[in-house]
């Protein structure tokens, strides 16, 4: 018995739908791989953000403590040899040193800078706010604060 022509041709756009099937599975498992990915993009995107501007506000604290450091009081150096800082000098050191640094992230709060009371340190803190790009979906509008903070004290050069 012969196949009539409506069965093999039935028979084959069964046979050519589950040959075209195989490419949906490809699709979908790329398109599934795609979702998964999106959230770690997102993590390293806004760690290596957080982490850039971090590394960036606390070298501007170094930087500007080692400027305040150098404002020694000349007075009490001179009279009795005693190296220890002018609060007044050196506070203005770092401030102007602060003001000059290109690319300083924008600050949440002035800089603290304070010089202990026996002129032998300057602490510079500067604080920032960073705000999430694409973790914001999840995370909400809240951004990550970051506290960055140095210290340095005068040092008496030459031998």
């Amino acid at each position: 018995m012969a196949k009539s022509p409506w069965r093999k041709a039935i028979a084959t756009r069964l046979h050519a739908a589950r040959r075209d099937e195989r490419g949906d599975a490809m699709v979908i498992w790329c398109l599934g791989l795609a979702i998964l990915l999106l959230p770690l993009g997102g993590i390293s995107v806004d760690l290596w953000h957080t982490v850039s501007e971090e590394r960036s506000l606390q070298s501007a604290a170094a930087d500007a403590a080692d400027a305040g450091s150098s404002g020694i009081n000349t007075v009490l150096y001179h009279s009795t040899g005693q190296i220890a800082l002018d609060p007044t000098q050196a506070v203005a050191l770092a401030e102007q040193n602060l003001a000059q640094q290109p690319g300083l992230p924008p600050l949440a709060s002035p800089p603290t800078i304070t010089v202990s009371p026996d002129g032998q340190q300057i602490t510079v803190q500067l604080n920032t706010n960073v705000h999430l790009t694409l973790l914001s979906l999840v995370e909400g509008n809240d951004p990550i604060h970051i506290v960055a903070s140095s210290s340095a004290a005068p040092r008496a050069s030459g031998p």
